[in-house]
């Protein structure tokens, strides 16, 4: 298998990605798509396309394959230089640029891979990325590591409602304690936030959305559980999109006057609550 890297001339996550192929003895062919790679990429774009993602700004580098996978962006492809793979639950490609990298996501792995992500994330940081990562609330105890660490600059957290709708509101089981924890190490990053989203709850008969009242409890749940009603605050509507004939059905997409109601319920508890433009 020969590794391939596709960059462009001038991109500092380019140079970082060939800077630790090169640390780590990792042999490797480069494309430069602003000089005598461009036609190299234009072939391999035009065989891949369904498999690299294109956002309106355009193709984000750098992009690397060997053959057998493809990684696009410099965390993937670090996370899979280090962890064949193994660290995809937590790694994607992500959307911002410049100093900040995302695309890191807490709860989304497997915390056995934890000495991986923390090689990941630190060498990250000696190259200069800022670090934004999000989690619901799993994987409390490698957050923490994270944290304690300083590799973390800024976490955004998804409260899904009060605890006891978690059942229906969350993919995996998760523990009261280690969603309290959670909201703790999330309020002692450089920068944060938590957000709730209107989530749809199945019910006997159909299905209902979040109400206010319960926006208000999981407001106070994080009131209670960092000690204060001072921290950003997003109250997100549900993805319309989402709605499908088995649960959704018979709901009608919110009204703006309807999450005013949620702010203000959540106001109660989070007084910097807002709601998502």
């Amino acid at each position: 298998m020969t590794n391939k890297i596709y960059t462009a001339t001038g991109c500092s996550r380019c140079s970082i990605a060939k800077r630790y192929m090169a640390d780590n003895a990792i042999n490797y062919e480069e494309y430069d798509i602003k000089a005598e790679g461009k036609q190299a990429f234009s072939q391999f774009y035009r065989a891949n396309r369904s498999k690299i993602y294109r956002s309106k700004d355009g193709v984000e580098f750098p992009v690397f394959t060997n053959g057998q996978t493809i990684r696009q962006g410099l965390g993937p492809i670090i996370s899979y230089l280090i962890a064949n793979g193994q660290l995809d639950g937590f790694i994607s490609t992500g959307t911002l640029h410049g100093q900040w990298l995302d695309g890191i996501d807490i709860s989304g792995g497997d915390p056995d891979q934890s000495e991986d992500l923390l090689h990941l994330l630190s060498f990250l940081k000696q190259n200069g990325l800022k670090l934004q990562m999000t989690t619901d609330g799993h994987n409390a105890k490698l957050f923490e590591t994270i944290v304690n660490k300083d590799l973390c600059d800024r976490a955004i957290m998804a409260v899904r409602g009060p605890f006891d709708l978690y059942k229906y509101l969350s993919s995996s089981p998760i523990e009261e304690t280690e969603l309290i924890n959670n909201l703790k190490l999330v309020s002692q990053c450089p920068e944060y936030q938590f957000f709730t989203t209107i989530s749809v709850i199945p019910t006997s008969d159909g299905a209902r959305y979040l109400t206010p009242d319960e926006v208000r409890r999981t407001s106070k749940t994080i009131s209670d559980a960092t000690g204060s009603k001072k921290h950003p605050y997003q109250i997100k509507r549900f993805d319309d999109t989402q709605l499908d004939d088995a649960a959704g059905q018979k709901l009608e997409p919110l009204q703006d006057t309807a999450m005013f109601k949620y702010r203000t319920a959540a106001r109660r508890y989070m007084v910097m609550a807002e709601i998502e433009n």
